[in-house]
């Protein structure tokens, strides 16, 4: 049986394990989490994650909750011939990999999730300053490591860069990248979009972020 995926369109970290299968060929089969109605809170939904998050992976019985484990797993398991170089086995290279998407995780992320909660769930009107500015910071740094290679963590893609870009299709619908302060940002993440797996997964993905977050801000602003 192929794993099953817990997902919503416009989840970044769902887009993220979505784009890694297509690229290792890996069959999933797909199941949406009503997000309106707070599926991924229910009972039912949190004794296969207990995080409560999206996506979950369901591998024939074994459950995992969040994307970079997840990738990992799936790679593990599935990769084939393709694990080595998204997500090589040397120390040092993983490493790298590994500090980029921690940086996603508790960086980047999560200053996308304090806006986009409040606004969908809380009547937020618009982003603050500070969580503008701490974008404008989060783009800073992933400029610093793009500074250092062509992609994110190494000269070729990784599994970093896939948890990065669909993180940033939520970030950019925030806040847009300033292409003169983070050329490098900007030059690696259009060469990303131009990537099948980010047109057909994340794209889509991100259009549903993007107007979500603009109805929400809309109608919260009528209130």
């Amino acid at each position: 049986m192929a794993p099953v995926l817990y997902k919503i369109d416009a989840s970044p970290p769902a887009c993220a394990v979505r784009m890694l299968a297509d690229i290792i060929g890996l069959q999933l089969e797909i199941k949406d989490v009503d997000f309106r109605t707070m599926e991924h809170k229910s009972p039912d939904y949190l004794k296969m994650n207990p995080l409560g998050v999206i996506p979950t992976l369901n591998d024939n019985g074994f459950l995992l909750g969040d994307s970079h484990a997840i990738m990992i797993y799936l790679l593990s398991v599935y990769g084939g011939n393709k694990s080595e170089l998204l997500y090589p086995s040397d120390p040092k290279a993983r490493a790298l990999i590994n500090q980029v998407l921690f940086f996603d995780a508790s960086i980047l992320f999560i200053r996308i999730k304090v806006v986009a909660l409040p606004t969908i769930m809380e009547g937020l009107k618009a982003p603050t300053e500070r969580h503008l500015s701490d974008l404008e910071e989060a783009y800073g740094m992933l400029e610093k490591f793009l500074s250092r290679h062509r992609y994110v963590a190494a000269d070729h893609l990784t599994i970093a860069d896939l948890s990065v870009a669909t993180t940033l299709f939520a970030a950019v619908a925030i806040k847009e990248i300033d292409a003169e302060k983070f050329p490098l940002s900007t030059a690696w993440y259009k060469r990303i979009q131009k990537e099948s797996f980010y047109k057909e997964i994340a794209a889509p993905g991100g259009v549903s972020f993007t107007q979500a977050m603009q109805y929400s801000w809309q109608k919260n602003s009528q209130q």
